[in-house]
């Protein structure tokens, strides 16, 4: 039931958010070099900060002069979601820097074609696209497509950037040592907060080698919220973190997340937050953590490089 009320509630925030006639792809065949396949019917994977998200509106500034596909590249996020077949704009990137929304439709106004990589596939599928719409009430981009990949959480780059993935292994919380471990990492890291008698949640943990250095890094997504996606209370959270080995130690460190401490019940529409990806999107040889989030009528995603134990969010867009 709940799954429901948030497909009606949510097809009706996008019909609100778009306000202008829905942009029409068609899909592409895959280029013969490629070791792809056109889109087909797969899984699908349910992905999903409270802070505002910054985005910044359309403006006027002179913006960088790029080659596209070869020194610029926009990133975008989505896929099928509930139903509906789209992508937000998270922004763009070059070898060098990170680029708003603003800055990188600038750079690329037209047509394009893009490249879609997903959770565990680079060069999946491939998409033949228009220009974005603006929604001036997300204040954010989006584009539609007529492809049905019966996948969510995809990353999309202009076809021709090179991007950079390594296996992911799940660790599955069963039991096992390797579980409780795990589970009592997040219990200390909660606890470290300031969070009495922390409570465990829902919790995914992955392992993947970020710098290409031998030595793998775990990511653990875990969640305590009520099933309204309205109300919180002390002890409710939903958090990412990165367990990575430093010299001789191992620290823990915040990718994202919400910990909420009120001991009245208060209504904040949380934000549940899930790993979505790891992927090289700026060709420094490490891979960055894309995050996922949903809540109450809007979801988005962001981006995190990560550079040892600093963790610097690159881009993020939501609805």
């Amino acid at each position: 039931m709940q799954t429901q009320k948030l497909f009606i509630v949510l097809l009706v925030g996008l019909a609100a958010c778009s306000q202008k006639p829905v942009v029409t792809f068609e899909v592409l065949t895959p280029e013969p070099a490629v070791s792809a396949t056109p889109w087909v019917e797969g899984t699908q994977m349910a992905v999903a900060t409270p802070t505002p998200l910054a985005v910044s509106t359309p403006s006027a500034l002179p913006v960088p002069t790029f080659t596209p596909a070869t020194d610029f590249s926009p990133v975008l996020y989505g896929g099928k979601l509930y139903q509906t077949t789209f992508f937000l704009l998270l922004g763009g990137v070059s070898r060098d820097a990170w680029l708003a929304p603003d800055t990188s439709v600038a750079l690329y106004p037209g047509e394009a074609t893009y490249s879609l990589h997903t959770w565990m596939q680079e060069y999946k599928y491939f998409v033949w696209g228009k220009a974005p719409e603006f929604s001036p009430t997300c204040k954010t981009y989006s584009i539609g497509t007529d492809a049905n990949p019966n996948e969510a959480g995809m990353i999309a780059v202009r076809d021709g950037w090179n991007i950079t993935k390594r296996a992911v292994t799940e660790l599955f919380v069963d039991g096992s040592a390797n579980g409780q471990f795990y589970q009592q990492v997040v219990l200390d890291w909660l606890a470290a907060e300031g969070v009495a008698a922390p409570r465990l949640g829902v919790m995914q943990i992955f392992r993947v080698d970020i710098e290409g250095d031998g030595t793998d890094e775990i990511f653990i997504s875990a969640t305590r919220l009520d099933e309204s996606q309205h109300t919180t209370k002390a002890g409710d959270y939903s958090i990412i973190l990165m367990r990575k080995v430093q010299g001789n130690d191992t620290v823990t460190k915040l990718i994202a997340g919400d910990v909420y401490d009120s001991q009245d019940l208060e209504i904040t529409y949380p934000r549940t937050y899930s790993l979505a990806n790891f992927i090289d999107l700026n060709q420094d040889g490490v891979l960055e953590v894309v995050v996922g989030f949903e809540k109450w009528e809007g979801f988005g995603a962001a981006v995190y490089q990560i550079d040892g134990q600093n963790v610097t969010e690159a881009l993020k867009a939501g609805c």
